[in-house]
């Protein structure tokens, strides 16, 4: 065989495995399953080629098997995916309906996390709510001893990082400090006045 013949051969048996490695089904292509093959194929559409209903699901219930997710985060998430707004609207309103979106049960559960956890105040609740879409009306009624109490046990355990500050200066920290974390100023009062170490202190 001459180095020609032989040339053309390597070169048509090398044609041969790439058409193989390229044709759907062949054992070169990954194993993916049908809706990792759907999202995967919507994130690789050119401009021009909107996501359907059926992927923009996908994409919404992978994002709530990671974390529990509010309207407005998940037409959030769908929008930076280029999703259009009336398939967004539609795929939320088939979540809500079959109970993956309760945006009523995600504000409680985050609230009583919030005060369990994060020891926050009744403000600083509404407020993070807020952020996620949620709306802090559907909460009962505050229950304003167990809000003193966390302000309290908050105190006192901020006041044990600022022991090396004078009292004026500790006091006036831990004051801000409580605001931030969403306490009205009768609870702030409280709070401080509870927890201000009795007796001499020494340095």
């Amino acid at each position: 065989m001459s180095d020609l013949d032989g040339l053309a051969a390597v070169t048509e048996l090398s044609t041969w495995i790439a058409g193989r490695e390229e044709r759907p089904g062949s054992r070169a292509e990954p194993s993916v399953g049908r809706e990792q093959r759907r999202d995967r194929d919507a994130r690789e559409s050119g401009p021009g080629e909107p996501i359907d209903e059926e992927a923009a699901r996908g994409i919404a219930l992978r994002a709530l098997g990671r974390r529990a997710a509010s309207r407005f985060e998940l037409d959030r998430a769908l929008a930076k995916r280029d999703v259009e707004p009336q398939v967004r609207a539609a795929v939320l309103d088939a979540l809500e309906r079959d109970r993956y979106l309760d945006d009523e049960q995600l504000a409680r559960d985050e609230a009583a996390r919030l005060r369990e956890r994060k020891q926050l105040g009744e403000r600083g609740i509404a407020a993070a709510l807020r952020q996620r879409g949620l709306d802090p009306a559907v909460l009962d009624e505050v229950d304003r001893d167990d809000e003193l109490q966390r302000a309290i046990d908050a105190a006192a355990e901020r006041r044990t990082r600022l022991a090396s500050l004078d009292d004026e200066t500790a006091e006036r920290r831990l004051a801000g400090w409580l605001q931030r974390r969403g306490f009205g100023g009768g609870a702030v009062r409280i709070a401080i006045e509870r927890t201000r170490p009795r007796g001499p202190r020494f340095r």
